[in-house]
């Protein structure tokens, strides 16, 4: 992991939180693309800082300690300023660019300067560098891994930075964070009212919830959004696109071979062998919809919803005439064609083995350390159930042991849910009933030994701990963009208007508003920023 200030080549990875599947995909990755990495300009003032850390904030039988990776930047801090906490999470991995330069908390960093702010930001235990546990992710080393536990790190940290700094009451804490640092600033201000004067709790989906229909609802709900190029018909042709071609070709071998050449599988003859196969494919989208990630600014083929519904419509210039009078499949296969650029598609969904030629449990136990077997073990069972993931790399990283891959799912299963499904008579607008709660819960307990009835109880309890989106706190702002897809279980109606003020951003993605000001395009997303903004330096007007 990067420990000096970098940045990636090409567009930053958003923080986001995601299915268990794609968050393995990603963190391999971010993983991976680390090694490309050019060094960044931080001003010198922003350091790296570790500091010591309890394991167990509750349970005084435990006296561990381990090292948190924290940044600090004292530029514009005068001493009797407040204090910017931006919090992080399972997204990608800090560094010294998060208190100048970042998507993480831009929109605290812009504002510190005016405010004479210090600014000082923590890493989440069980992501980045900050591993408890070393490189140990077992079930038995994750019992440490939940946002009670980071809360506790919070406290600590404070208490550190109060003393190091000779802190007093003069210098407010305010609370920063996108997604489930989001969750975590509002949570902070919630549980600890009398560390964290304020909290902005930006694109946070406060309620837990272990089947989130919400997801891929809002996904085509997306398409229609007028002010981001999308429009009812747009929606239209996505649904029924899938709906009532896709979904009823994948029904017949004919069918899926026709849907294998047609959007240009890499093994046509293999890749949708089987309907569950298919269907796994089709639940997901035959085509990429960008709802968390939508940036009206990108240039490349259908990469925003605009581009796509103007491709999808034959509304977009250049490509008018090529799918104005096509059917509404192949319309698909024109943005997905668009997508990939001339690339075929990988045969993402073929089975763990699979005649013809897919690794077996013994080959795949070759490649691990001593605990290879039960990792083997664990995929063909998955394989039994009729759980297909994305790729292999991602598949192994899940069930091994040593892989940080497994953190943010652990979490989904002990806290959270958060699991998107495509269900029949949902908004979901792709092909339904092959993305099922059933097929992704039944991970936890081949994962990490949780039953679904442990799930359920779970997020029960953790609705009942934190108030789910009807929290019961001041000074906390909930903003969230109407294209988010995560905005579904966030605090949208709240439940004390003047002190825990929503905001629906127009035409905004995942905390986009966070984003460094010359990333954003959208004026309405500028806005917000402002607004956020106005309203901390309101709140620190106030007393404690």
């Amino acid at each position: 992991l990067v420990l000096f200030t970098t940045i990636l080549v090409g567009v930053q990875a958003l923080p986001r939180i995601s299915s268990w599947n794609r968050y393995a995909a990603d963190v391999l990755e971010d993983a991976s693309s680390r090694g490309v990495a050019q060094a960044a300009e931080v001003d010198g003032t922003s350091s790296l800082r570790w500091f010591t850390q309890k394991l167990d904030h509750y349970d005084h039988g435990v006296d561990e300690a381990w090292q948190q990776r924290s940044f600090q930047n004292t530029t514009f801090f005068n001493g009797s300023g407040p204090v910017f906490l931006c919090i992080g999470g399972e997204g990608p991995a800090m560094d010294e660019s998060v208190l100048v330069s970042s998507v993480h908390c831009n929109d605290m960093a812009e504002l510190a300067p005016r405010a004479g702010a210090l600014m000082v930001a923590v890493e989440h235990r069980y992501y980045g560098s900050s591993l408890p546990k070393g490189r140990d992710f077992s079930t038995k080393s994750l019992k440490w891994l939940s946002s009670r536990q980071a809360l506790g790190d919070l406290a600590e940290f404070h208490a550190q930075i109060t003393a190091n700094y000779s802190l007093g009451e003069q210098n407010k804490w305010v609370s920063f964070g996108g997604s489930y640092p989001g969750m975590l600033s509002g949570f902070f201000r919630l549980k600890f009212p009398h560390l964290a004067h304020a909290a902005v709790s930006s694109s946070s989906p406060m309620k837990a919830k272990i089947d989130m229909q919400e997801y891929q609802d809002l996904v085509g709900d997306s398409l229609a959004v007028e002010s981001v190029g999308g429009s009812a018909e747009c929606r239209r042709v996505v649904a029924e696109g899938h709906q009532a071609g896709v979904g009823e070709l994948i029904k017949t071998e004919d069918g899926r071979a026709q849907l294998a050449l047609a959007f240009n599988f890499c093994d046509p003859g293999g890749a949708l062998s089987s309907e569950a196969a298919a269907g796994e494919w089709a639940a997901g989208g035959v085509i990429e919809v960008p709802s968390q990630e939508n940036d009206p600014s990108c240039t490349a083929p259908a990469c925003d919803i605009g581009s796509i519904c103007g491709l999808l419509l034959g509304d977009d210039g250049a490509n008018a005439s090529s799918s104005s009078d096509l059917s509404d499949v192949d319309r698909l296969v024109l943005v997905s064609r668009a997508q990939q650029g001339g690339r075929c598609l990988v045969d993402w969904t073929r089975r763990f083995r699979q005649s013809g030629g897919s690794e077996s449990s013994s080959d795949l136990a070759k490649a691990f350390d001593p605990g290879a077997q039960k990792t083997a073990k664990a995929l063909v069972e998955a394989e039994k159930r009729g759980f297909l993931v994305v790729g292999g790399a991602a598949r192994r990283a899940l069930v091994d042991e040593a892989s940080p891959a497994r953190s943010w799912p652990y979490q989904t299963c002990t806290e959270f849910g958060f699991y998107q499904t495509c269900e029949f008579g949902s908004r979901c607008p792709f092909v339904q009933g092959y993305n099922n709660l059933s097929q992704q819960v039944s991970m936890c307990e081949l994962m990490f030994g949780i039953s679904e009835a442990q799930v359920r109880a779970a997020v029960k309890l953790t609705n009942e701990y934190y108030g789910a989106d009807k929290p019961e706190g001041t000074r906390i702002l909930f903003p969230n963009g109407n294209v988010d897809p995560w905005s579904g279980l966030g605090v949208l109606d709240s439940p004390n208007p003047a002190d825990e003020p929503t905001m629906l951003v127009e035409g905004a993605s995942h905390h986009f508003w966070t984003h460094p000001h010359g990333s954003i395009t959208q004026p309405a997303v500028a806005e917000a920023k402002a607004a956020i903004q106005a309203q901390v330096l309101e709140w620190l007007q106030e007393s404690p």
